[in-house]
């Protein structure tokens, strides 16, 4: 009995602590920092972007294919564009659904999910439903992955 307890909870914490399960873990948490409630302080505001400052690389490429955009973008300028976003919302949740997640190489993984927004922005009343494709590598940090590369559709960054 206490042989098949043993091997039932180390089934299980291996499979927790999975390099895939601890990264889907991890998209739900970046998708809760990147989320705004309607009366989100600067200092809610500036924590929230601090715990996503924590899982960039420090730099990460970012390419937007219908724009033809590709380039390298510092940790700083990521959280500024992200804050400038936000800032046009009073509402904002998102959630990333069923992400694919492959590991070609230890400490390396590409991920591609549908990111599923919910938005009211300040000129608009309703809120509005979303979802967009998106994929994006990440590599083993010291503590978690990090963010190295992110492809977007045009659609989330007007």
């Amino acid at each position: 009995m206490a042989l098949a307890l043993a091997l039932a909870s180390g089934g299980w914490l291996t499979y927790y602590f999975s390099d895939k399960e601890v990264i889907k873990r991890q998209l739900s948490e970046v998708a809760a920092a990147l989320g705004k409630e309607e009366q989100e302080t600067t200092m809610q505001m500036a924590l929230k972007m601090r715990e996503v400052k924590n899982m960039l690389a420090a730099s990460c490429l970012v390419t937007i294919p219908e724009r033809g955009y590709n380039e390298a973008l510092e940790q700083d300028l990521i959280i500024h564009y992200l804050i400038y976003y936000r800032n046009h919302y009073i509402l904002l949740t998102l959630a990333f659904e069923d992400p694919h997640i492959d590991i070609p190489v230890k400490g390396q993984a590409v991920v591609q999910s549908t990111i599923r927004l919910r938005l009211q922005s300040t000129s608009q009343s309703e809120v509005v439903e979303k979802s967009h494709q998106v994929s994006f590598s990440l590599t083993r940090g010291d503590k978690k992955w990090l963010f190295q590369t992110i492809t977007l559709p045009e659609a989330l960054v007007r």
